[in-house]
């Protein structure tokens, strides 16, 4: 299987981003098409990223918030924590947020405006012993999507 993949660059940090699968996956997965490294063949004119990049910075953002939240929420759990027993308490686990935020720093680092497109092209798509491999470059986002079955590989 091919997909249509751009490469970019933020900073010094190479990336690509699998638009073939952007429309199919839901908007709070989608900073998981982005990934490191730069797969073979992509040596096409670049297209335009801006409006990839604003939609994997608007998931960031709520991720942040929701992370921030998340923190929040545990740290009064935590203070109520010795009446447990006199007050009913929940503690949500909240790992989507914290995954999507780890993910697009670990990636894009925290300043998505310095991303610029570099080339474009295709690039094979495979699976290895369950792992997801595009253009002979291992893809930590596909090999999510695919676990998580959001991905149709």
């Amino acid at each position: 299987m091919e997909i249509y993949a751009v490469a970019a660059t933020a900073g010094r940090r190479r990336l690509f981003i699998d638009l073939t699968h952007w429309g199919l996956v839901e908007k709070r997965l989608r900073p998981f098409l982005v990934n490191s490294g730069w797969p073979q063949g992509l040596a096409s004119p670049p297209v335009d990223i801006g409006v990839y990049i604003r939609e994997v910075e608007e998931v960031y953002r709520e991720a942040l918030e929701e992370a921030a939240a998340a923190h929040a929420e545990f740290i009064k759990s935590a203070r109520l924590w010795p009446l447990r027993f006199l007050m009913p308490v929940q503690i949500k686990a909240s790992a989507a947020p914290w995954e999507v935020k780890t993910h697009v720093e670990s990636v894009l680092g925290r300043n998505l405006a310095q991303v610029k497109a570099v080339g474009s092209g295709r690039a094979p798509l495979e699976v290895k012993n369950g792992a997801v491999y595009v253009g002979g470059v291992p893809s930590l986002g596909h090999t999510y999507l695919k676990l998580a079955g959001a991905l149709p590989i």
